[in-house]
């Protein structure tokens, strides 16, 4: 019998409360395990290649993610979304639970990341295709943008705890206890989705046998696609690389603990993403996703500007208490924005299409993601965390707002034609 065939009895809010609570415990690891995993290679590149090792490590995650990204819809087919998703959060628990075991055991953490980097990279990129349509239907939402809102306030708080407890754990523990919790952690997820049916249908996508050709027949099909997925590749060269490298900033910024300092901007941005829902209600009563998604990208952009003059014109624990606040802010412009970009990208094209959808999107970005983070690390190990801040922001100005205009001028036109049809 396959996973999808399990149908455990339960009222849908005690499913929808199970989710939504393992969920969170996967998120709060995760950011235990981030934490952890690149304080391993900020430490292996002391006392100046921090950055630049981080960087490398974090580039080479993405770029894997990002090459398995177009086959998660031929395996969501295959599999089923459900099974896929199982069978993902059972083996990224196993991988970080090893990899923790193995740096406490004294292997070296650098090579060790470097060698597993494919094997993260590859579940990372399979999760975040098929964990968007979870999430639509273990929450019932009407759309992929209220779904991710509402996750959001969920992931947000679970995200700040496990941040500011991993800081706290990691200034007293060695840095291979992050990866075990996010392993521990991560197992609730894996038990609790084979064990309650979602409360929506989970439609599977239809299987292509050339998925590369699929990625780039996509694109060439849809306008309104290749437009929400030039401001993802914007948004992961520009703003992204950000919330990656918090803690190469936090050092750069020469404040101690460490990781004390990097899980507190971490947790300020989760507390931004759980206020995220209440600016994508307000501005989805105004605008249609994708200019909304870039208009709260362009946001992130002002903010990361703040970032850097703040960071030039203050120091200490002042310069700490600034940037904590302003990192809410940060949160709640950026976790806007990928909402709004995973509902423009669902409905680019038909509803069977989505996956397909969000598999192009992703990809596409993904491409960009590695080349954004490492250009970022190497302009705060070489210049400053203040340039890197600086010079994502201004560029993220820049490149937004003529997608913006771009974007509100095909909306009139597809608005004017829509009105001769009729």
């Amino acid at each position: 019998m396959s996973v999808e065939a399990i149908r455990a009895p339960s009222s849908p809010r005690r499913t929808s409360s199970a989710y939504m609570a393992a969920v969170g415990c996967s998120v709060a690891g995760s950011a235990a395990g981030f934490l952890g995993a690149t304080g391993t290679t900020n430490a292996a590149g002391n006392p100046g290649n921090g950055a630049v090792y981080t960087g490398i490590y974090v580039s080479a995650v993405l770029l894997t993610s990002a090459l398995v990204i177009p086959y998660a819809p031929t395996l969501s087919h295959r599999l089923g979304a459900r099974s896929l998703f199982i069978k993902c959060k059972a083996v990224t628990a196993v991988v970080w639970l090893a990899v923790g075991f193995l740096l406490l055991a004294g292997v070296p953490g650098m090579p060790l990341l470097l060698v597993l980097s494919p094997v993260l990279g590859a579940l990372s990129g399979l999760g975040s295709v098929v964990s968007p349509v979870m999430n639509k239907a273990y929450l019932a939402a009407p759309g992929m943008a209220a779904a991710f809102a509402r996750m959001a306030v969920i992931c947000g708080f679970a995200w700040g705890i496990g941040s500011l407890a991993g800081g706290l754990l990691l200034d007293i523990a060695p840095l291979g206890w992050g990866l075990i919790v996010n392993g521990v952690l991560t197992i609730p997820l894996a038990v609790i989705v084979s064990r309650f049916a979602p409360l929506a249908a989970l439609s599977d996508p239809i299987e292509r046998g050339r998925p590369w050709h699929d990625v780039w027949g996509s694109l060439r099909g849809s306008e309104a696609l290749r437009r929400v997925t030039l401001m993802a590749c914007v948004v992961a060269l520009c703003i992204a690389p950000l919330a990656l490298l918090l803690v190469p900033i936090t050092q750069d910024l020469r404040h101690q603990p460490l990781l004390v300092g990097s899980g507190l901007l971490m947790a300020a941005m989760a507390l931004g993403e759980a206020f995220s829902p209440k600016l994508v209600r307000r501005l989805s009563l105004r605008h249609a996703d994708l200019p909304s998604a870039t208009l709260t990208a362009i946001g992130a952009g002002v903010v990361l500007i703040l970032f850097g003059i703040s960071s030039i014109l203050l120091s200490g624990p002042v310069e700490l208490g600034v940037w904590t606040l302003i990192s809410v802010a940060f949160g709640v412009f950026r976790f806007a924005s990928r909402a709004f970009t995973i509902g423009a990208t669902a409905e680019s094209r038909a509803p069977e299409l989505t996956a397909s959808s969000l598999a192009t999107m992703m990809l596409v970005a993904g491409l960009f993601a590695p080349l954004g983070t490492f250009v970022w690390s190497l302009l705060i190990g070489y210049f400053s965390a203040s340039t890197a801040v600086l010079c994502g922001g201004t560029a993220m100005i820049v490149l937004g707002i003529p997608i913006l205009i771009s974007t509100q001028s095909a909306n009139s036109r597809n608005a004017a034609g829509g009105a001769a049809a009729e």
